[in-house]
């Protein structure tokens, strides 16, 4: 059997549907040879008959309309991936699969998760809170589309998107007396009751590496997360060196947040799969992650940009 092409299957539809086929040249905007050619070519590559020419009319047979209900399914079959296409274009359909470290749980990703549910409410989001190097095999596995980490555990693996450097501060207890200082410095913290974070954690630099050195006999407490350490504070424990998003999040707690003055940088990235261009929903997730970022970063003076 020859092709059957979409012009001849629109001449046949139109012929049924005005039952004469000059209406349905005139609908199809050429002339009325052109569809009859259209229809003898088109029966011809099916087999069969579409039609009985009685006095100047032209009838349908029965089997050209069981092919007319097929044509009908098609054509309905076209409308609703066009209506998909649309759905998916206006983001009124699909999902958004999301993974950060946990500072970013609490901070600035759920006010961007919020902001994206508001505009495409159809959308569902997924995001999954984990460490940095579980998120990037995630994104690398293809079960992420986005991941929030540490640079330090993104690998080849993964393509970063976004990367954001920021300075580390100081948590105190409200009712502390470092609470009334504008910096706190090195020395100061030496005479505290730190709550220490993984030596890694501070160690990355050689700022935060001398200062781990320097508190690091004096400390009674560690902890592995800024969310546990910024709990303990505002417990009273003791006073803590944080990431200044998870510092942020605690702040109406019962802490108090001051700047550091030693530098210590504190890393983020968001990471995707190289293997895929981002989908419409990622991109415009990173639009409202970009936006959601700088207002927290005007909301508190100490969330400085470390260059």
């Amino acid at each position: 059997m020859d092709p059957i092409s979409p012009r001849q299957i629109e001449a046949f539809k139109a012929i049924v549907e005005t039952a004469s086929v000059t209406a349905a040249a005139a609908s199809m905007h050429v002339s009325q040879p052109s569809v009859s050619r259209l229809l003898r070519s088109l029966e011809e590559a099916i087999g069969f008959d579409l039609f009985e020419r009685r006095k100047g009319r032209l009838l349908a047979t029965p089997e050209a309309m069981l092919f007319y209900d097929e044509i009908q399914k098609y054509f309905r079959n076209v409308q609703r991936l066009a209506h998909t296409a649309a759905d998916i274009r206006a983001l009124a359909r699909g999902q958004l699969r999301l993974g950060t470290f946990i500072a970013f749980a609490v901070a600035v990703t759920p006010s961007a998760i919020k902001e994206f549910n508001r505009a495409h409410p159809q959308m569902h989001v997924s995001c999954t809170t984990a460490q940095s190097r579980q998120i990037v095999d995630m994104i690398s596995s293809r079960f992420a589309d986005l991941g929030i980490v540490d640079p330090i555990a993104a690998t080849s693996g993964v393509r970063i998107e976004r990367q954001w450097k920021f300075r580390c501060v100081c948590a105190v207890p409200a009712e502390h007396r470092l609470a009334a200082s504008d910096m706190i410095t090195a020395t100061e913290l030496a005479s505290e009751n730190v709550i220490g974070l993984e030596r890694e954690f501070l160690s990355r630099y050689a700022p935060g590496a001398k200062l781990y050195e320097t508190l690091a006999p004096a400390l009674r407490v560690q902890v592995h997360q800024s969310i546990a350490a910024c709990a303990l504070v505002a417990e009273g424990v003791g006073v803590a060196v944080v990431d200044p998003f998870t510092a942020m999040h605690c702040e109406p707690r019962g802490i108090v947040v001051r700047p550091l003055e030693v530098t210590i940088p504190f890393e983020i990235c968001i990471v995707a799969s190289p293997e895929a261009p981002l989908s419409v929903a990622a991109q415009e997730f990173l639009r409202i992650f970009d936006r959601e970022m700088h207002a927290a970063c005007r909301a508190a003076a100490y969330v400085e940009s470390c260059r």
